[in-house]
């Protein structure tokens, strides 16, 4: 069959061949293990796809209504900012450390989820897939040469979003903690942010500390909780734990099937993000404990928190900084918010992209056409400006 040569067996032999390496291959666990996380990675972003659109403004409405969730979810990061500082003081192990601090922010972010507020960096984790159904759906059409711009425009519009979600939390976060501190030292004639002031302002500056180094930490948390609620969604679904809450006799019985079939759809609409929510407070609770016990200097930096320490801090140095100090404090900031969100975007990223099969090497083309973008409509990434919305609407025509 290998030999013949005739015209009309040429079929024939593309089926032989394909067959001999279906063969070949059927037994090789590093292909297995390759297609698996190909496919697990596809069912988990296109389940983000679905859930994290919504975190992508599209215009002045629902700019503000970012900013508007994010200051609810820096009031409340404000809060647990306080929390924190006066759970450190009670005398635990490392371990029940861990366990109060992970208590602490599981559950604060759902509080925050449930309420309907931001926390800022949790977007681009949630967002990747919808940037790269951008580049999928145009990747067989000849005509599209336009996916690159089309990829850019929707990161101008996560970038902007993320930039209101930002100034909405840090803004927010820092008044609550300082009011917060300073009725507890009127009410008790204590501060307690007095002794731990220093280690608060210090763990801020980039030049005293990892802060970076463990914003980018958290950076991966972000994603790995984007992964987790992909993941859920996708249980819920293939299980059908939904249908199986909305038919079950007994809450029937006792609820009735119309209450039954609105917990159902509650469920299986906001249980992926709790759980989401709590194990990225479980993994931000417990990192410096695990840190501590390996003998590493681990521990995480969010923006939204820093911003908060950094007014417990200032209140506990009784304002007695230096000049130096404050502006590395404040630049600090902004770079663990930056790390935050680039390292949780470019790991969603690549996931993303190796889920739809979509090449590395894109990359470059993407990066070049955001820059282009920038140079085009630079105020565009902080605002949305009239004159780009309606370019961006009649590019984005057939996005999904």
């Amino acid at each position: 069959m290998l030999i013949k040569e005739e015209s009309n067996d040429s079929k024939n032999l593309d089926l032989y061949v394909y067959l001999i390496r279906v063969n070949y291959r059927k037994n090789n666990v590093l292909e297995l293990l390759d297609k698996g996380t190909q496919r697990v990675a596809f069912e988990i972003t296109q389940q983000k796809a679905k859930s994290g659109e919504h975190y992508i403004t599209k215009d002045k409405r629902e700019y503000t209504e970012m900013l508007r969730a994010s200051v609810g979810g820096g009031a409340i990061v404000g809060i647990m900012c306080i929390a924190k500082l006066l759970s450190a003081k009670l005398v635990l192990s490392p371990f029940g450390e861990a366990i109060i601090f992970s208590l602490n922010y599981a559950i604060g972010f759902i509080v925050i989820y449930l309420l309907g507020y931001t926390l800022a960096t949790k977007q681009p984790a949630m967002t990747a897939s919808s940037f790269v159904k951008s580049l999928e759906e145009g990747k067989n059409k000849k005509k599209d040469k336009n996916r690159y711009y089309k990829f850019a425009i929707l990161f101008t519009r996560l970038f902007r979003s993320q930039f209101i979600a930002f100034v909405g939390n840090v803004f927010m976060a820092f008044p609550v903690a300082l009011i917060g501190v300073f009725l507890i030292d009127m009410l008790t004639d204590y501060n307690i942010a007095e002794k731990k002031a220093q280690i608060l302002l210090s763990d801020i500056n980039p030049t005293t500390s990892k802060a970076l180094f463990h914003a980018s930490i958290a950076g991966v948390y972000l994603f790995i909780s984007g992964v987790i609620a992909g993941n859920v969604g996708n249980r819920i679904k293939h299980n059908k734990i939904s249908f199986r809450i909305a038919q079950h006799p007994i809450l029937k019985s006792i609820l009735g099937q119309k209450i039954t079939n609105k917990l159902s759809l509650i469920h299986a609409k906001k249980y992926p993000g709790v759980m989401s929510n709590l194990w990225f407070g479980v993994f931000m609770g417990s990192t410096a404990s695990i840190g501590y016990f390996f003998g590493l200097d681990l521990d995480i930096r969010h923006i939204t928190f820093a911003s908060g320490n950094f007014a417990l801090g200032m209140y506990g140095a009784d304002w007695q900084i230096s000049l130096n100090m404050f502006l590395w404090c404040i630049m600090g900031i902004g770079l663990i918010g930056l790390l935050n969100f680039i390292v949780s975007f470019a790991l969603s990223i690549l996931v993303a992209m190796r889920s739809c099969g979509i090449a590395f090497l894109e990359l470059r083309f993407i990066i070049t056409a955001i820059f282009a973008h920038i140079m085009r409509s630079p105020l565009s990434f902080f605002y949305p400006m009239d004159a780009t919305l309606e370019l961006e609407k009649q590019a984005l025509e057939d996005e999904i």
